[in-house]
């Protein structure tokens, strides 16, 4: 039989003991670093981790431990931090320097302090305890290092503490510091954010993964040798690795069960293993398993007395009996189950009824102590089916989880407690707020966790529920969450009403509801474009919230006021009033607000036509984002989309595909697919081997949001181009623009990027067809883009998008089609494509490039090659900086063909000449046949050249064949 887990011999894991001594010597020697220890459950990283500990050489580590653990979604914000500080509180009990070492940072300290309800949210203090605990460690690794971090399951890890562990890991420098977490890798695929943050962290030059494999037949055969005391029986080994995958934990259940059937397969015969090791033990025994099992992964002593209902005595023998045998292990002030699986097996054996009494218990307990979150109670008593307490104690998780500035885990909490409302008598007094008014704080909740359509669900309920409760002041609140919700799910036309009636409901009220009522009807009207209406509701806003103190208000209205300056063409005054407002945000600790002031200015750079002036902004904006954890709210949202397009249109292609990656956490449906769609633009630049594969995925979320259809069509279309299906790429365009017709209605200025890369395929067309004479297919191909062009003009006469005039980056769209347009009439169009290059100067570094390029070909076709060769020795040493590759071939290409560059690579370097005489026959249209008539070889000797210069261009048919030699400077234009 084995007994408690330290007598678990380790076996095969020799490597990984030595990768982690290692980095426990190099953080003795102040070179810090970090290591995930990834198996399946019961893989032995607890059992690695222990022998680490006892084989330390060197200085002796101290040791701290954090504990993630599974309490249900949204979870316990900030728990394994909360574990560290308690740790060091703990040995600082009896050590002084320690105790000073915390008295150095109060603010990481104060994270183990009980949260009083009267606590305000103080929004910027995230960073602070990150900056102080991180400063904790470092100090008392200095004190007392190296301080060794063991962070267990960290497959539990709250969203909270994993920002904090990121955070960590990528700013440790020469602390004598090293983090070992373990993770268990099954069950990986429902937890996105966790695969998303190992995958993040292991990316982290200080970190290193370890993968622990299962046991083989020579190590199964070792386990066993050492735990029986001589050799097993023949195919012992064998039949325990069948049964048990190699697992250390399994080999280990089978070895202290030797009479378990062996007839009995995985996993069910596992788990009644696992079962039947409690069963074989004392009733009061199996008794406080049972308990501790529902409790969690550690229950501390004190809870097992008041919750298992035994005497002291009694309880003590219990413990002695269940640790003796393996099943609970002493863990700090309380007992842990030697296997994680043990403790579900356990707890997934309890009758329903038995399970929701212990629950209960649990929940009176924890509820006495007053030392649990609050999450943790909710937890027990959802568990126990008690609606008046799932009720009170959501709500006090929800107040925890907004404090610690965590709104998923918030709204989560609060919509329990929606739910539970109608069973439970006394409600309101329960919950301490009307029904009403808990329905805003989840419409809010549901906003700022980047859930717009939950918002204005819940934000219409809270209207209703508000209006039923004869609750004036929420009611405005109510409307006026449903009216931002609206406006961030660009439904703004809906949210006019419910504005206009907030204005009217807080006629009778206090000036702050009618600030708040005005400053929701300006934006609403803003994001309507009736600009006119906007402005004198804006200002009325900004009087009022300004006399009431309310600053979040005041920020909201400044913002709108902002914006409508910038509309009228003030860009000083909008800049002006969106410095004071990001100065009154942070002052207040208003960070949403702050945020989509941050969202504002930088849009005032970006779209004026300033992207470099933008990309500061941006960047001290996506640091506030990360800093916050509103990462998925609406500004949060925006800010990492306009990121990732500013740095694309400055040309940083690698750095754009970083910021749509959003490796922080699992975004929203909405808020993926968008990202998504804007990964292409970079994606489709650099000519990257997944373009294709993120264009089809995202070809049936087109109806999720008009951004999706306009940047996944257009770019989809442009990478047709580049592979030289021509046709399919105008056939792409024009089912975007038909999809945002039906959608947004004509007329929206995307509809100038689609037009000019449609115009730009079918320029390619008309240019294919003249070099095989196809007089038909170049008219046809004229036409249609004459068709384009009559839609580009009515656009410009008419079209919508932001509020205020066309921007520079549509009249540079513009110019480029009208030189696209020149290029299919056969013109040169030398002045057009100059004009277009003029107009993408505002900062569009790959626009630039690509007009140069078309630039140098009209000018060689007007006969100035010194004019031709300046642009486009210019635009391959643009294209080359950025990697763009298709356009880096195009470039060579055109000089190629040109002589651009002095002694001209010429097609014998790729083709052989009679490779080359029939791709010339091919570009005619001829058959093979009539190539072997015209060249006096027989068709099949053709054929053989056709195919060999088909492989040479890695191309699959004839008309590809033409194209890509063509664009690679390999066949005269005829």
């Amino acid at each position: 039989m084995v007994g408690s887990q330290g007598d678990v011999p380790l076996v095969g894991r020799e490597r990984e003991l030595a990768v982690l001594l290692e980095a426990v010597a190099g953080a003795a020697d102040s070179t810090p670093g970090a290591v995930l220890v990834a198996a399946e459950a019961g893989g032995g990283k607890s059992r690695l981790v222990r022998e680490l500990l006892v084989r330390s050489t060197g200085p002796t580590p101290l040791v701290l431990r954090a504990q993630c653990v599974d309490v249900g979604d949204p979870g316990l914000p900030f728990l394994a931090m909360v574990d560290l500080v308690r740790a060091i509180e703990g040995l600082a009990a009896h050590d002084a320097e320690l105790v000073s070492v915390l008295d150095r940072h109060p603010v990481a300290a104060g994270l183990t302090d009980p949260i009083g309800s009267g606590d305000a949210v103080d929004e910027s203090r995230r960073l602070q305890l990150f900056d102080a605990t991180a400063a904790l460690l470092a100090d008392a690794g200095r004190l007392r290092g190296p301080v060794v971090v063991v962070v267990e399951d960290l497959q539990w890890v709250d969203a909270s503490s994993a920002d904090f562990l990121r955070f960590l890991l990528s700013r440790m420098t020469a602390a004598r510091l090293v983090v070992v977490a373990t993770v268990r890798t099954d069950g990986l695929a429902a937890r996105p954010r966790i695969r998303q943050l190992l995958g993040e962290l292991a990316r982290l030059p200080s970190v290193r993964r370890l993968d622990l494999e299962p046991f083989d037949e020579a190590e199964v055969a070792e386990y066993l040798t050492r735990t029986a005391g001589g050799n097993p029986a023949p195919d012992v080994a064998a039949d325990v690795l069948r049964r048990t995958g190699g697992n250390p934990f399994y080999v280990e259940t089978l070895a202290a069960a030797p009479s378990a059937d062996g007839d009995r397969e995985i996993p069910r015969a596992l788990a009644d293993l696992l079962v039947g090791r409690v069963d074989a033990l004392p009733e009061q025994a199996r008794t406080v398993v049972r308990c501790a099992a529902v409790a969690g992964h550690v229950v501390p002593d004190r809870l097992l007395r008041h919750v298992a209902g035994l005497g002291d005595a009694e309880l003590d023998e219990a413990l002695r009996v269940a640790v003796a045998e393996g099943v609970l292990v002493p863990d700090g002030a309380g007992y842990s189950f030697g296997h994680d699986l043990l403790r579900e097996a356990v707890y997934g054996d309890l009758l329903p009824g038995e399970r929701a009494r212990l629950h209960a218990t649990h929940a009176a307990a924890l509820e006495a102590d007053g030392s649990a979150s609050a999450a943790e109670v909710a937890h027990h008593f959802t568990e126990a089916q008690d609606p008046p307490g799932l009720l009170a104690w959501s709500v006090r998780a929800a107040d925890e989880a907004t404090r610690l500035l965590a709104p998923a885990e918030a709204l989560q909490h609060l919509e329990r407690a929606l739910a539970a409302w109608p069973k439970a008598d006394g409600a309101a007094s329960l919950a301490g707020s009307t029904h009403g008014q808990v329905a805003v704080r989840a419409a809010r909740a549901a906003r700022l966790a980047g859930l717009p359509s939950r918002a204005t669900e819940l934000a219409g309920r809270a209207v209703e529920l508000c209006d039923a409760e004869g609750d004036g002041a929420g009611g405005i609140e109510a409307r006026a969450e449903l009216v931002r919700a609206l406006v961030e799910d660009e439904a703004a036309d809906r949210g006019v009403p419910a504005a206009e009636e907030a204005v009217r409901m807080a006629e009778d009220s206090e000036p702050g509801s009618a600030a708040l009522a005005h400053a929701v009807l300006a934006r609403v009207l803003l994001a309507e474009r009736r600009t006119d209406e906007a402005r004198p509701v804006a200002e009325r806003a900004l009087v009022e919230a300004r006399a009431t103190g309310a600053s979040a208000l005041e920020v909201e209205a400044l913002t709108t006021a902002a914006f409508l300056d910038d509309v009228a063409g003030d860009r000083a005054a909008a800049a002006d009033r969106l410095g004071t407002a990001l100065r009154l945000a942070r002052s207040a600790g208003e960070l949403t607000a702050e945020l989509r002031a941050h969202y504002s200015l930088a849009s005032l750079h970006y779209y004026n036509g300033d992207v470099a002036g933008s990309l500061p902004v941006l960047r001290a904006a996506m640091a506030r984002v990360t800093e916050s954890g509103l990462r998925w709210s609406n500004p949060g949202i925006e800010l990492r989309l306009l990121s990732a397009v500013a740095l694309y249109v400055s040309g940083d292609l690698d750095g754009s595909l970083k910021a749509t990656q959003a490796p922080e956490s699992p975004p929203p449906d909405v808020a993926a697919a968008r990202l998504a769609a804007v990964s292409c633009y970079a994606a489709v630049a650099g000519g990257l081997p997944d373009a294709a594969p993120r264009l089809a995925a995202l070809r049936q979320s087109w109806d999720i949001h008009p951004q999706v259809a306009l940047l996944a069509g257009g770019c989809e279309s442009d990478h047709r181009a580049w592979e030289g299906d021509f046709s399919g790429a105008v056939a792409t365009a024009e089912r975007a623009q038909s999809h945002l017709d039906a959608v947004e209605g004509e007329g929206m200025y995307g509809g100038l990027w689609l037009s000019a890369i449609g115009l730009g395929a079918l320029a390619d067309a008309a240019s294919y067809c003249r070099q095989r004479r196809d007089d038909s297919g170049t008219t046809a191909a004229v036409r249609q883009g004459d068709v384009l062009m009559e839609r580009v003009a009515r656009i410009i006469e008419g079209g919508h998008g932001r509020p205020g005039e066309l921007g520079p980056e549509g009249r540079a769209w513009y110019a480029r089609a009208v030189a696209e347009h020149g290029r299919l009439q056969g013109e040169p169009a030398v002045d057009q494509w100059q004009q277009a290059l003029e107009a993408f100067g505002y900062g569009h570094v790959y626009e630039q490039a690509r007009c140069r390029w078309r630039l140098a070909d009209a000018l060689v076709a007007a006969g100035d090659r010194d004019g031709a060769r300046v642009h486009a020795v210019a635009a391959a040493a643009a294209a080359g900086q950025m990697q763009a590759a298709p356009l880096q071939r195009a470039v060579a290409a055109t000089i190629n063909r040109a002589r651009l560059a002095g002694a001209a690579t010429t097609a014998d370097a790729v083709l052989t000449a009679r490779e080359r005489e029939v791709l010339a026959l091919v570009a005619e249209g001829m058959t093979n046949r009539e190539i072997g008539k015209r060249l006096f070889i027989s068709e099949k000797t053709a054929s053989v050249h056709l195919s060999n210069l088909m492989a040479k261009l890695n191309v699959t048919s004839r008309t590809e064949a033409v194209t890509v030699a063509h664009r690679r400077g390999l066949l005269d234009v005829l």
